[in-house]
């Protein structure tokens, strides 16, 4: 039995924006062939070459201070975070396409027959996860929208530069009126795409702890089994566990360098913010919202992690010693799988968990200590 889970309307809403996203970053919303194809990648590869030009001439020319470099060393590092990230969404299009079908065929339940209120596990953590994707989203929009202003309030009113236009060499009698306007105009661009290629990612990362602790609690009601018809029920189970495990590497796949990338970023981010903001209060939206980035990427690793390292323990925890040499023989082959955890790891190397969040926020204060005693 199938039926359409009750929140399914307010996610293909969310569907609806994402593939709008897309359609924005591609430039698809008008159809194009004079590239063959690749005219997808004109905007974003113009505007973020334009702005890295912008970021490294300014660094090189522009006086400077222990205070403006590492604000330009940000603006540097914040501009090859946009393009990797807007690149990587744009390429991977097939990819997500696989991922969305994914979810939306989560959200139609598949009722056991032999679990009791088997539905009611997809309605509440799908709820849920709606719920909170809404209040991330909500959080990150608003936060980069305060960083961004407080940013370029600091720029206009201490004649900072951070992003001149390219070519324009300072001299001491020009109005740098214009190009502040300039680098306003920029940050703002850049605040847009960040914010939608991050909404791509956390809307598909908190479906995936959604499916997972579906997954759970399905195996924790295992005991409810009807005793006729054990070994269709688990090969469902089996089935449904492979594909999780098939659309997670689908997910690490699309998201390995949009996830290293923000990794880098955040760490470079961490490092000369705490001194920004220890001199500029004006800093302190952006001090938020690097941590809060950072902790979120950070939070989803642990969350996967932790799940999927105690669906082995799980499967051993149901009523094994009562099922027949068939259904255990399925049940064997799910705690095998499950014996290799699935987590997010930052090029392929480290893990990303709380404990990376707590390490590079260390690394951020002793940093700090540093630059102190260098100023």
């Amino acid at each position: 039995m199938v039926q359409d889970v009750e929140c399914y309307p307010e996610y293909q809403k969310l569907e609806g924006f994402l593939k709008c996203i897309l359609r924005i970053l591609k430039l698809s919303f008008k159809p194009w062939t004079l590239l063959r194809g690749y005219e997808k990648f004109i905007l974003v590869l113009i505007y973020n070459i334009y702005s890295l030009i912008s970021a490294v001439f300014t660094l090189v020319y522009f006086e400077q201070n222990l205070m403006a470099i590492l604000l330009r060393i940000m603006v540097i590092a914040g501009f090859i975070e946009v393009l990797i990230k807007s690149l990587v969404i744009i390429m991977q299009t097939n990819k997500l396409k696989i991922l969305f079908l994914f979810i939306e065929e989560i959200h139609q339940i598949h009722e056991f027959d032999l679990i009791t209120d088997s539905a009611k596990f997809y309605m509440k953590h799908l709820k849920r996860s709606l719920g909170l994707i809404k209040i991330i989203l909500r959080i990150l929009f608003l936060g980069m929208l305060m960083a961004s202003v407080a940013m370029t309030f600091y720029i206009f009113y201490t004649d900072s530069m951070a992003l001149a236009v390219p070519g324009v060499f300072p001299s001491a009698n020009s109005s740098l009126f214009y190009q502040h306007v300039h680098q306003c105009i920029c940050f703002q661009i850049s605040t847009v795409i960040i914010s939608m290629s991050d909404t791509v990612i956390i809307i598909i990362g908190f479906y995936f702890i959604a499916v997972l602790n579906i997954f759970q609690d399905i195996i924790q009601h295992i005991k409810k089994f009807n005793s006729r018809n054990k070994e269709g029920v688990l090969i469902q189970l089996y089935k449904f566990h492979c594909n999780i495990l098939e659309k997670f590497n689908i997910f690490s796949e699309v998201f390995y360098y949009f996830i290293a990338v923000q990794i880098a970023a955040s760490a470079i981010f961490i490092l000369c913010v705490f001194f920004l903001v220890l001199s500029e209060k004006s800093f302190i939206p952006l001090f938020v919202l690097v941590h809060g980035q950072f902790a979120v990427i950070c939070i989803f690793g642990e969350l996967i992690y932790s799940k999927t390292e105690r669906l082995s323990t799980e499967l051993y925890l149901t009523n094994w010693y009562e099922l027949g040499s068939k259904e255990q023989k399925i049940l064997l082959m799910m705690m095998f799988m499950s014996q290799k955890t699935i987590g997010l790891k930052a090029a392929g190397m480290y893990d990303i968990n709380l404990t990376m969040f707590i390490e590079v926020v260390k690394a951020g204060v002793s940093f700090l200590t540093i630059l102190y005693t260098l100023a």
